[in-house]
């Protein structure tokens, strides 16, 4: 079955274009703190309209006014907010064992935004039944919490059982997104493209568009890659973590950022190398995004990849794909 892809997702009253990149906010592998992340995306909403917070680090900002202000000060500006369940945090702080469902509603309850993922199961029962039952209650007991905030429901397991999975967490909770770890599609990115297709394709047959994000996926290439096969919405710290050249679109060191520095007039903005540097990045990524989604409106998603990627590595997609282009 066809069904229509989404240009933009409803969230109430809000519409982020599809495909749609949230950069991460996180304490883990990162060289500043949460707030200041959270400071430069929130002056920077005209610039980048949504990004991904962890409930687990808003749980260590709770005393801070400052960072409920920013918080609710970009979403007043139009940005769209998304709160990670945390799990991600507790796993590399050593704090599973605290970090657990309820404290993840204190902090919807604290810290209200737009779209919330669900408090989500890493090691889930082996019987299709059982996981799909457990996702299920999961997601409702987070919605409950969550209020007017839009529960999205993650879901971990081998490649060859998302599909199945997928359809039928979307056809018991009707929710219209879930997510999937990038990282359990497969080892390498043309494995992982094909595991898009075929939960894109299983979520079609159920005759409505159910949006598909990935957890983890930061690098434009992929981005790009994963939204032809059908993904729409992603997440990563790659934005933070590394520079981008806006030329190739391929990702550099951190410190490596001196070289790019004349792609952007953000270098003569008076800001911190840090500052600038993230700044340089969201720019690219605001772009990158926004030439992505008018190729795909327009049919020309191949064509957008030929002259974007590397020549070598549009060759191995175009070979791995059967791409023509338009």
């Amino acid at each position: 079955m066809t069904v229509a892809r989404l240009l933009e997702l409803d969230i109430g009253g809000k519409a982020p274009p599809l495909p749609v990149y949230f950069p991460s906010i996180s304490s883990v592998k990162t060289a500043l703190q949460p707030q200041d992340y959270l400071q430069v995306l929130s002056s920077l909403v005209g610039l980048n309209g949504q990004y991904l917070v962890s409930a687990f680090d808003l749980a260590a900002l709770t005393q801070s006014a400052d960072a409920a202000k920013l918080l609710q000060a970009s979403r007043d500006a139009g940005a769209v907010t998304l709160m990670d369940s945390g799990n991600y945090e507790s796993f590399w702080k050593d704090a599973k064992q605290q970090w657990l469902q309820p404290e993840f509603h204190k902090m919807l309850g604290a810290f209200p935004c737009d779209l919330a993922f669900g408090f989500d199961e890493q090691q889930p029962p082996a019987d299709f039944a059982e996981h799909v039952a457990l996702l299920a209650g999961r997601w409702s007991d987070d919605q409950a919490a969550a209020g007017a905030c839009q529960v999205v429901p993650i879901i971990h397991a081998q490649a060859s059982d998302l599909p199945g999975l997928c359809s039928a967490v979307a056809n018991q909770t009707g929710v219209s997104m879930l997510a999937v770890a990038e990282r359990r599609l497969g080892n390498g990115v043309i494995d992982r493209a094909r595991a898009v297709v075929a939960i894109r394709n299983e979520l079609d047959k159920l005759g409505r568009y159910v949006a598909l994000h990935l957890l983890g996926t930061g690098n434009p290439i992929s981005i790009a890659l994963y939204s032809a096969m059908g993904a729409d919405s992603f997440d990563g710290l790659e934005w933070c973590q590394t520079v981008v050249d806006h030329e190739t679109a391929l990702l550099y060191h951190l410190s490596q950022a001196d070289f790019f520095t004349r792609q952007t007039a953000w270098s003569e903005a008076g800001l911190s190398f840090q500052a600038r540097t993230l700044a340089h990045n969201l720019e690219f990524y605001a772009s990158w995004m926004q030439r992505l989604r008018a190729a795909i409106a327009n049919g020309t998603v191949v064509d957008f990849c030929r002259l974007n990627f590397p020549a070598h590595v549009f060759r191995h997609c175009a070979a791995a794909f059967d791409w023509r282009m338009s």
